[in-house]
């Protein structure tokens, strides 16, 4: 058997677990929305198209949380590519000037990556 399992990769896990729910809910806010006779058809349609994106992310979300708790080497790869993907979105979040979102995203990530390049975490993965 591998390495232990740190307790922030658990962490980390637990928050794309988090992630993956938060997104669950916000699909089908979506797609009850869209279901509401209420708004306009054009809405109704992007309401539905929103809340299939939001459910698939939420997928991605928990295959990531899964990956993270039993340690498979390519989700250590995903969780670099998703934290760099964070890191630029709050580049983005900065740019639109919602400083404090954007700061707090970067570091978040930063601190991420910087977690995940450390020797006894990397051999929980690549063991």
């Amino acid at each position: 058997m591998g390495a232990k399992r740190p307790l922030l990769v658990t962490l980390i896990g637990v928050l794309y677990l988090i992630l993956a729910l938060l997104f669950f809910a916000a699909g089908a806010v979506f797609l009850l929305t869209g279901t509401s006779v209420d708004i306009d058809p054009d809405l109704q349609a992007l309401s539905g198209v929103a809340g299939g994106v939001y459910i698939v992310v939420g997928l991605i979300y928990l295959i990531v949380s899964l990956g993270f708790f039993k340690g498979w080497k390519l989700w250590w790869y995903l969780g670099v590519i998703f934290s760099i993907l964070g890191i630029i979105g709050g580049i983005l979040s900065l740019m639109s000037g919602m400083y404090a979102s954007g700061i707090i995203g970067i570091l978040i990530d930063l601190i991420i990556i910087w977690y995940l390049f450390r020797d006894n975490v990397k051999a929980f993965f690549f063991d």
